[in-house]
């Protein structure tokens, strides 16, 4: 299977577009099968939906994707600062036992996860308490991921800044970034600075653009995002790219998964099209 670029392995993350899947009744299977058929070579898929597929179904989808060399990637996770104490024990008691018995079939390149948190702004909890939460909960995760031989990453889910993260990853053994390049505009942070903070500890992406404009006419005043085939939108992709080319901690194993909010009056199937041939450019070199 040959890569579309230098950096890390591609998936696609959605949304899932009715137009862009066959509609057999197997959901999972209709989407591995769209993957197939454009060259990713990532599957994702929530670890309560796999665990939850009757034992050979859940064989079966595993073994079609060693038998095409795609790798497997999962997530997971729970309020993790709002949680009493007693339930992230269970929780984490629940998605380790999950996660060892995926990986005694096929163990996940990278186990992502988001805060489950209103956002930075929410005054209830002051944000270093609710970074200390952050952190103490997700680090048995962190402990029990590495342990089975795979690493757990915290998503910027429009919750926290990257800075934010940084600071949570840099007080929580083994625990990394999943950066969202889009999700940056939703919380009012410059994309660019964003992500020169966040590059040292990102080992994924939802690689996404958005269209966006102030708009000064309303009440109350706000930023619209709107959906954007990539490269034609205003996050700095290819700026990302070369700082996660030059920054990543493990460069070639960095899961690279499209995420693609489709512009208005334009079929899903052209934009997925689009954006694959965008991401061919990266490198510059034409591959």
């Amino acid at each position: 299977m040959s890569r579309w670029t230098k950096l890390g392995k591609w998936g696609f993350a959605g949304p899932w577009y009715g137009e862009l899947t066959a509609h057999t009744g197997s959901v999972l299977m209709d989407r591995l099968a769209m993957l197939r058929q454009y060259g990713f070579q990532l599957f994702s898929a929530g670890l309560h939906d796999l665990m939850k597929l009757p034992v050979d179904e859940r064989k079966s989808l595993l073994a079609h994707l060693g038998e095409h060399g795609m790798e497997l990637a999962v997530y997971t996770g729970y309020p993790y600062i709002t949680a009493e104490a007693d339930e992230a024990v269970s929780w984490n008691e629940e998605i380790l036992l999950a996660l060892s018995e995926l990986c005694s079939v096929m163990k996940p390149v990278i186990v992502m996860t988001e805060a489950h948190y209103t956002s930075r702004f929410d005054k209830r909890i002051p944000l270093n308490a609710a970074l200390e939460r952050l952190s103490g909960a997700l680090a048995p995760l962190a402990a029990g991921c590495k342990e089975f031989g795979t690493r757990l990453a915290i998503e910027n889910h429009a919750d926290f800044y990257c800075s934010d993260l940084v600071t949570v990853c840099r007080n929580t053994p083994d625990l990394w970034l999943f950066l969202d390049t889009g999700n940056t505009f939703l919380i009012g942070e410059r994309p660019l600075e964003a992500f020169q903070a966040a590059a040292p500890y990102v080992i994924g992406t939802h690689f996404k653009d958005h269209q966006v404009r102030p708009v000064l006419d309303a009440n109350p005043l706000h930023f619209e995002v709107g959906g954007s085939v990539l490269g034609e939108g205003d996050v700095p992709l290819q700026l990302c790219y070369d700082l996660l080319l030059a920054h990543a901690p493990f460069p070639e194993e960095l899961i690279m998964e499209i995420e693609m909010i489709c512009p208005s009056g334009m079929s899903p199937v052209a934009a997925l099209e689009k954006s694959i041939a965008y991401i061919r450019t990266l490198d510059g070199d034409g591959e």
